[in-house]
């Protein structure tokens, strides 16, 4: 099946939180062997919400680097990486070394950055919104230079390089996929620059809103809006029944202090029927590509499920 010329494709994001490496790496090789296209990490210091600063949270690039060898076939990344953790050079060498040491399997990312109380703990600079889109701008133009070019200069409001290299280049040409995370506008006006995949999150219609929006943004900029593939990225819970499906949810969500609100319109819940139809009102908006969430505990049954039942009533 195909959207906007494209296949559809999903992977799984197994998030590095409330989680030990042994409990993890057996959950890579689980997703990896159930089929699914791709696997991912968040970019994350502290597990993301409220009630979890004592919980472990892995840190993304040394994933990121186990997942290139201890994986075979699966494309791996993180979505998103924030622009505020590391200097874009920086970045841009580790992301080419996991793209070699995963033999050109590497979908790369960069957003905006969020989560200010991960700044405020680690006493870390958090800009206000506008410098970060304007950061992100310069950032991922630096670092599609280093991969293209044998030196980089590059004199800007945030950042500065002097001539300088960036070895190994990364396998894939003319670089790795790049993904960019967020709706707002900062972030899409980056998106139609630099963005051969936006990720969103939401209803489909707000996604097919943000796609209208990076429609006219791509215009404005001469760019070609069909370039760009779009992408979602909800958590899952599929179950038998609608009942034990949204109570396995609201578990979920009440576990980590989510408004369920929230969840209702961001996540795919309910009997893999329910799900179908949730999946197919986002492939009528143009998403194609599909990153569900998955925290620990990992629930590999709705994860089957989302493979024996939902992905073959596609076809």
């Amino acid at each position: 099946m195909e959207v906007r010329g494209r296949p559809v494709h999903f992977g799984v994001q197994l998030q590095g939180q409330a989680t030990g490496w042994e409990d993890y790496a057996a959950a890579v090789h689980t997703v990896e062997e159930m089929g699914f296209g791709s696997i991912w990490i968040f970019d994350h210091l502290l597990a993301p919400f409220d009630n979890a600063e004592d919980r472990p949270c892995f840190e993304t690039l040394t994933t990121l680097g186990a997942l290139a060898l201890m994986t075979e076939r699966v494309r791996i990344g993180a979505l998103v990486n924030g622009v505020l953790y590391r200097d874009p050079a920086v970045l841009a060498k580790a992301s080419a070394q996991v793209d070699e040491m995963s033999h050109g399997r590497l979908d790369f990312s960069l957003g905006a950055a969020w989560a200010e109380r991960e700044f405020r703990a680690y006493g870390m600079p958090f800009p206000p919104l506008a410098e970060r889109y304007a950061r992100l701008d310069e950032a991922l133009t630096i670092i599609k230079a280093l991969w293209a070019q044998r030196r980089t200069t590059f004199h800007g409001r945030y950042y500065q390089l002097d001539d300088a290299p960036c070895e190994p280049k990364p396998v894939q040409s003319p670089h790795p996929p790049i993904t960019i995370g967020g709706s707002g506008g900062g972030s899409l006006r980056v998106a139609a620059l630099h963005a051969d995949r936006l990720n969103m999150q939401g209803t489909p219609e707000k996604c097919a809103r943000t796609a209208q929006r990076l429609r006219e943004l791509c215009e404005e900029a001469g760019r070609d809006f069909n370039q760009i593939e779009l992408s979602h990225h909800p958590a899952i819970v599929v179950r038998a029944g609608h009942e034990q499906a949204y109570e396995r949810a609201m578990e979920t969500a009440r576990a980590n202090s989510m408004n369920p609100d929230e969840v209702r319109d961001n996540w795919l819940i309910g009997t893999p029927a329910e799900v179908t139809d949730r999946v197919r009102q986002y492939l009528a908006v143009g998403v194609n590509h599909f990153v569900v969430g998955a925290g620990y505990p990992f629930d590999f049954e709705s994860l089957g499920l989302l493979q024996e039942a939902v992905l073959p009533a596609l076809e």
